[in-house]
């Protein structure tokens, strides 16, 4: 993920030399914008197992501006890309598929100041993944079977976007927002071994994930690093039987997604 680092890095060097003067609208405009990225990934349980690689986005948004300053938005976020698992007691594997997929919609409105604007924002968010660990992975005195893992997490998203004028009739839009976990359901789906298992669903309560990124705009581009992180803390317990006969019981471990790249949009 050197690469991935060196761009972001490039890319805060660029806009940091850039300074205030510029012509670009500042306000909530109506319109639709479709980016790409790429980032590193990893996500823990720590001291049990880690996923690691890259991924893969395309993002799609539409915002209509309102009369009075305010607006409605809808976004959606596709990622994907291959992941390397490693883990403390059941060996590793490589090149697992994994992609996840982010749906929301948003209501806010604008705060004027002097050469900038401030969006406020909430609404409602979606987030699904899914993790394919299917095959076998050994440590050196025996071998597991994996499974595929899904995750649910329905959230709440507040969150403030900044734009503020730069020279050459540019603008830099500052995005910070907190994602406050409202219900999350993990299905396991331990049936994929083959050896009469149940796919066992635990629910999550408790979690939190935060989202930044800052972008220099241009004419209709846009382009700047971004960071997604969650933190979610231990699921309920539910039943594992074999064939259906109690076999015993588990749950979702707590764990925490790191994600981070950079992005280029265009509106239109």
């Amino acid at each position: 993920m050197t690469k991935i680092t060196a761009a972001i890095i490039s890319t805060v060097f660029f806009i940091s030399f850039t300074t205030c003067v510029g012509a670009l609208p500042l306000n909530t405009e109506t319109g639709n914008e479709i980016s790409s990225s790429i980032g590193s990934y990893r996500y823990e349980e720590p001291g049990l197992m880690s996923l690691e690689g890259y991924k893969l986005g395309v993002d799609l948004l539409a915002t209509l501006a309102l009369p009075d300053e305010s607006f409605v938005r809808g976004d959606v976020r596709f990622a994907f890309g291959p992941v390397d698992y490693s883990s403390y007691g059941t060996g590793s594997a490589s090149g697992n598929p994994s992609l996840y997929m982010e749906a929301r919609g948003l209501v806010g409105d604008d705060r004027e100041g002097d050469n900038a604007v401030l969006a406020l924002y909430t609404g409602i968010g979606y987030r699904y993944l899914l993790h394919d660990g299917r095959g076998i992975s050994c440590t050196i005195s025996e071998c597991f079977f994996g499974y595929r893992r899904e995750s649910n997490y329905f959230y709440l998203p507040v969150g403030v976007i900044h734009r503020s004028t730069l020279e050459d009739e540019a603008r830099l839009v500052l995005t910070l927002e907190y994602d406050h976990l409202l219900i999350g359901k993990q299905v396991s789906r331990l049936s994929d071994g083959g050896q009469g298992h149940n796919d066992p669903i635990n629910t999550q309560n408790k979690g939190y994930g935060l989202k930044a990124s800052i972008t220099y705009d241009k004419n209709k581009w846009a382009i700047g690093p971004y960071v997604n992180y969650w933190n979610i803390d231990d699921s309920n317990i539910a039943p594992i039987y074999i064939n259906g006969l109690l076999d015993g019981h588990g749950l979702e471990p707590k764990n925490n997604t790191l994600e981070f790249g950079i992005k280029m949009g265009q509106r239109f």
